[in-house]
């Protein structure tokens, strides 16, 4: 038997860890919430469109999962696992769930997203059990008190021991039997399209050189299907302030024009190189490409044609864009994102960086979710803060207290400290 102890490492740490701290984010919430099951139950069709999508991403998997099973391919199956455990569930699901259980009250979208979860793991550990049965066993017994190794299989059972271990599995008795929440394969075609425009938007972060924090003040998806039910999920993913739908990509492009050297050079003879650059720096490229389109335009004495220039469409100052391909559709869609700067905007970045370290700090400190912190930041070279910013901080980070010191104020010298876009921060936690 081929056994290697780094690829057992590797999948313990990427994929099992990966579940435990989805099972531990699921079990503190509801702990705290004192969630039961089996108190009130949200029907799936009632539930938001990201619970829907992962449970009918839940069955895709599943059932490849048991077909690979069947056909001995055991690999590809627990691949496709690991990657619906790691990128749907904890990368994408949970990720973009977190805030609907931070809220204190109780509602039923929050309700509905704890079902969601408990379903999910619950169905997770009975298809994992008969691959790595112990930590499953373990999260199974948490969640419904009985063991995993007791439980129906997910597929169904095809009636009897007979049925189950011959080389025809019974498919009428198994899908009578089945425990699998409804799928929906154009809500999945959907959200693939919604997170390949959110991957969009890191890239033309990336390229930007913005960082992912500071939000943009406006974003447009240009063609393709009706996302208006993800506009809101994509505008926090994207940290853009609002989405909009725009139908006329042109509306963020302008034109460069360049000469074509092979066409121009024997026409304009001894000042190609001039005609050339009047080409290139000219005023209103548009209405010379316009001209030049209506049977030529007078450059320097010489009359340019279509074929003596090529044309080139770039991003209007202050707008940049990405296009990606629909799934299953020879569909373009395009992203486009306003990368101006306003105050406003730079204070709310600023809060989203002091978050994101104060939050790495409560969990360096191991303290519960409910705990409050005394917060003191001492900022240089800053924008100015918004007080709505200030007090979002102090909301996010659970500080009774949270003070903003002035420039001249000097941090004491245990302060903890980082710097963004040049502005550096000190902060201290009690």
């Amino acid at each position: 038997m081929k056994f290697d102890p780094n690829g057992v490492r590797e999948t313990y740490a990427k994929m099992f860890l990966t579940m435990w701290n989805v099972y531990k984010f699921h079990a503190d919430y509801a702990a705290l919430d004192g969630f039961d099951p089996d108190a009130q139950t949200v029907e799936v069709g009632k539930r938001s469109a990201l619970d829907r999508w992962i449970l009918s991403r839940l069955h895709t998997v599943a059932a490849e999962y048991h077909e690979n099973f069947t056909n001995w391919q055991f690999h590809k199956a627990c691949r496709d696992l690991e990657d619906f455990i790691v990128n749907d569930v904890s990368n994408w699901y949970v990720r973009r769930s977190r805030r609907r259980l931070w809220d204190e009250a109780d509602s039923h979208d929050k309700l509905a997203c704890q079902h969601t979860l408990h379903e999910v793991l619950e169905t997770v550990c009975r298809l994992v059990a008969p691959v790595s049965p112990f930590m499953v066993d373990h999260i199974h017994r948490n969640l419904t008190g009985t063991s995993v190794h007791t439980a129906n299989w997910p597929l169904g059972i095809p009636g009897t021991l007979e049925g189950a271990t011959a080389d025809a599995w019974d498919e009428d008795a198994a899908q009578a039997t089945a425990e699998l929440p409804p799928q929906d394969l154009a809500l999945e075609q959907t959200m693939a399209l919604v997170r390949e425009l959110a991957e969009a938007g890191r890239r033309i972060r990336i390229d930007g050189g913005r960082r992912q924090r500071l939000p943009c003040a406006q974003g447009w998806i240009v063609a393709g299907p009706d996302l208006s039910e993800f506009h809101d999920l994509l505008a926090e993913e994207l940290n853009v302030e609002a989405i909009r739908v725009e139908n006329d990509l042109d509306r963020f492009q302008r034109i460069e024009l360049a000469p074509n050297f092979r066409a121009l050079a024997p026409k304009a003879r001894s000042e190609v190189n001039n005609v050339a650059q009047a080409i290139r720096s000219a005023e209103d490229p548009e209405s010379l490409l316009a001209a030049i389109n209506d049977g030529g335009a007078d450059v320097l004495g010489v009359m340019v044609e279509a074929s003596d220039v090529e044309v080139k469409r770039v991003e209007r100052e202050g707008f940049a864009a990405q296009t990606v391909e629909a799934e299953g559709e020879s569909l373009h869609v395009s992203l486009v994102l306003d990368m101006n700067d306003t105050p406003a905007l730079l204070s709310k970045g600023m809060a989203r960086d002091i978050v994101r370290r104060v939050q790495a700090k409560r969990k360096d400190l191991d303290l519960a979710i409910e705990a409050s912190i005394d917060l003191e930041i001492w900022l240089s070279n800053a924008p100015e803060m918004m007080p709505t910013d200030e007090q979002w901080v102090a909301t996010e980070t659970r500080a009774a207290g949270c003070v903003f010191h002035g420039s001249n104020d000097q941090a004491p010298s245990d302060a903890e400290q980082f710097e963004v876009d040049g502005t550096i921060v000190h902060f201290t936690v009690n």
